[in-house]
């Protein structure tokens, strides 16, 4: 249900929200001289003008710069806080992962899995991957013949190695340094990305 406003009523929600996304300031100008962040965020404003329980934002920070991208964030999140239903629409899979308490991966306009980005993540258990540094350069071509390891990538001065039992991989890594005379600057394992779980999603669907 939308909340109408009187005329006066309207006027104070519209101050109190032009001073909270920074735009107050520039309330006699006209629109047409306003970066792109500065007439998203007035947009958004028009958007919460009526306090609508239900709010649909379409790649609301896209191409925005970082400070107007973290305030009209903050102002997504501060509004599901307060019983505000948002459907938000992004490509950005970081974004996703913090503002959204359930996800919709959509592939060629059909839904390819829907569930918690923490749960989205777990199904995806052969996406696990361990990171690791050694002091010296290593042979990638020998880290892909570790049994255990399905895929590997130089990722700067880490190497990601794609596993789905990373127990026995760890065991294989700390056995490969070992046996190469290598010291292990740091070793970590880590669970999907959201990234990696869309790439993955909508891959598979192509495929199939």
């Amino acid at each position: 249900m939308r909340m109408q406003l009187s005329g006066e009523n309207q006027k104070m929600k519209a101050k109190k929200l032009l001073e909270k996304f920074g735009l107050y300031d520039r309330r006699n100008q006209l629109v047409r001289g306003f970066s792109k962040g500065m007439k998203q965020r007035l947009i958004l404003c028009m958007a919460l003008i009526n306090e609508p329980a239900i709010l649909f934002l379409d790649e609301p920070t896209s191409g925005l710069d970082v400070e107007s991208a973290k305030l009209i964030r903050e102002m997504i999140m501060e509004l599901n806080d307060a019983g505000t239903t948002v459907f938000l629409t992004t490509h950005n899979m970081e974004e996703a992962n913090k503002l959204c308490d359930r996800i919709a991966i959509i592939n060629h306009g059909k839904i390819a899995a829907i569930d918690t980005p923490e749960n989205l993540r777990m199904k995806s258990s052969g996406l696990q991957s361990i990171e690791v540094s050694f002091d010296y350069l290593v042979n990638m071509d020998d880290l892909t013949k570790i049994p255990c390891i399905k895929q590997v990538k130089k990722m700067g001065d880490k190497i990601k190695l794609y596993t789905s039992v990373p127990g026995e991989a760890l065991n294989c890594i700390i056995d490969y340094a070992r046996s190469h005379d290598l010291k292990i600057i740091s070793l970590n394992t880590l669970a999907p990305s959201l990234e990696e779980v869309f790439l993955k999603l909508t891959q598979t669907k192509d495929e199939g």
